[in-house]
C-alpha cells in the first residue's frame, strides 16, 4: 500500500514534528510504504518565517523578527535538520492544485494529526480535508483546535468529511460535534505521540548538555501563575530551571533559556526533567508518556485538548488553587494502554487494503 500523510510538517513546533514522526514511522512498521504531502501553503510560509525579510509579514513583526533572527536561525537549523532527516519532507509545493495531483498518486491519504482542521490557523480554504483528491480518505486524530465549531468549519465538514471511508479525532468533544454535524460515526483516538514505545522515543532522544537536576519549563501561552508554580516548586526541591520557547518570544526571570533545542533535544529534555512545567499538549503527552512531576494549567484559548488527555489517563485536573502538581508515575495508566490499542486497531482496521477497495 502506498499512502500519503497529510498533515503540518512544515512547523518549526516541536509537537506539530514529532505527531508527524510518530504516525509515519508507525505506519512504515505496518509495511506501509508511506510519504508525507511536501505541502507548504503560502499562510504556514508566512507563519513561520524567521527572516524579516520574507513576504507578508506586517510590519511589526519585521522588527521583532530582526531583532530575533540571530538566535532563532540556530534553533530553525535544528528544525530544518529533523524535517529534512527524520520526515523527508522537503517543502515542494504551496498550491491546492498540486497538493490534490500529488496525493492522487497514493491508494489512500492519512489526514492527521495535530489542528488541521482549526480554520483559525488554515484559513476557510480546503486543502486539509484533501477536497480535491480522489484517493481514499481517512482521518486519524485531526484536532478541530476549538470549542465550537465556526462557521467555515462546518461548511468544510459538510461538504468533505463525508466523503472519509473512516474518521477519528483527538478530543471527545470535537467527535460529539461532528457526530451531531454529520450524522456519521466518528472514533476518538490518542495523538500519534503515543502510537510509538517509550523506547523508540528514547532512541530518537539526543543529549543536552545541562545540569541534571532540573525542571523544564515549556510555555506556549505566558502564565503567571503557572510560572509562580515552576519557581516554588524548583527552589523546594533545589532544581534548576532550564526554558525552551520555539520563537524566542519569551524569558523568564530565574530560568535559563536553552536557544539550540530541536525535536530530539525536546525530547531528552523532558525525558531527564526531575519536573514539566507546560501548559502545551505535546509536552504533556511527553509528559504521560515519561510519567513525570508535571506541573499543568491548560491553555485557556483551547483547554479540552489536555484536560481530556489526562482524564484519559486517570487524572482530574485540581480547582482548589492550590499547586497544579501531579505524579503521573502514581496514577493507574491500565486506561491509557486501552486507549492506545484501540487507537492502533482503528488506524490498522481503517488502512487494510480490503478497506480501500
Amino acid at each position: 500500500m502506498n499512502a500519503a500523510i497529510l498533515t503540518f510538517q512544515f512547523a518549526h513546533n516541536y509537537g506539530a514534528l514529532l505527531q508527524a514522526y510518530a504516525l509515519s514511522r508507525y505506519l512504515k512498521g505496518r509495511n506501509i510504504h508511506v510519504e508525507i504531502a511536501p505541502y507548504n501553503p503560502e499562510w504556514a510560509q508566512a507563519e513561520y518565517a524567521i527572516s524579516p525579510l520574507a513576504k507578508g509579514i506586517p510590519p511589526r513583526r519585521r522588527i521583532r523578527l530582526a531583532l530575533q533572527y540571530p538566535r532563532r536561525k540556530k534553533q530553525s537549523q535544528f528544525f530544518e535538520q529533523f524535517i529534512a532527516e527524520e520526515l523527508n519532507a522537503g517543502d515542494t509545493f504551496a498550491t491546492e492544485q498540486e497538493l490534490y495531483q500529488w496525493l492522487d498518486r497514493h491508494d489512500c491519504v492519512v489526514c492527521g494529526s495535530d489542528q488541521i482542521w482549526n480554520n483559525r490557523i488554515t484559513g476557510d480554504g480546503a486543502a486539509y480535508y484533501a477536497a480535491g483528491s480522489r484517493v481514499k480518505k481517512v482521518s486519524y486524530a485531526a484536532s478541530l483546535g476549538t470549542a465550537q465549531l465556526s462557521a467555515a468549519q462546518k461548511k468544510n465538514m459538510e461538504a468533505y468529511l463525508l466523503q472519509f471511508s473512516a474518521l477519528s479525532v483527538r478530543e471527545p468533544g470535537s467527535a460529539e460535534k461532528v457526530e451531531q454535524l454529520l450524522h456519521k460515526p466518528v472514533q476518538v483516538v490518542l495523538d500519534p505521540v503515543f502510537l510509538l514505545e517509550k523506547e523508540e522515543w528514547m532512541k530518537l532522544a539526543r543529549p543536552v548538555d545541562v545540569d541534571l537536576n532540573f525542571l523544564f519549563l515549556y510555555f506556549l501561552q505566558e502564565d503567571e501563575v503557572l510560572l509562580h508554580w515552576a519557581q516554588t516548586y524548583a527552589k523546594e526541591h533545589g532544581l534548576k530551571i532550564y526554558e525552551v520557547h520555539p520563537t524566542m518570544a519569551a524569558r523568564h526571570t530565574g530560568c535559563k533559556r536553552l536557544d539550540e533545542v530541536g525535536p530530539k533535544e525536546f525530547v531528552w529534555l523532558i525525558q531527564n526533567a526531575a519536573c514539566v512545567c507546560t501548559n502545551s499538549f505535546h509536552a504533556t503527552a511527553f509528559s504521560t508518556i515519561y510519567k513525570k512531576k508535571l506541573l499543568h494549567i491548560p491553555n485557556s484559548k483551547s483547554p479540552e485538548r489536555t484536560i481530556s488527555l489526562l482524564q484519559r489517563a486517570g487524572i482530574t485536573l485540581e480547582q482548589d488553587g492550590k499547586m497544579p502538581l501531579y505524579d503521573l508515575a502514581l496514577y493507574d495508566g491500565s486506561s491509557l494502554e486501552r486507549e492506545i490499542e484501540k487507537s492502533k486497531a482503528f488506524l490498522d482496521a481503517a488502512l487494510r487494503e480490503d478497506t480501500l477497495r
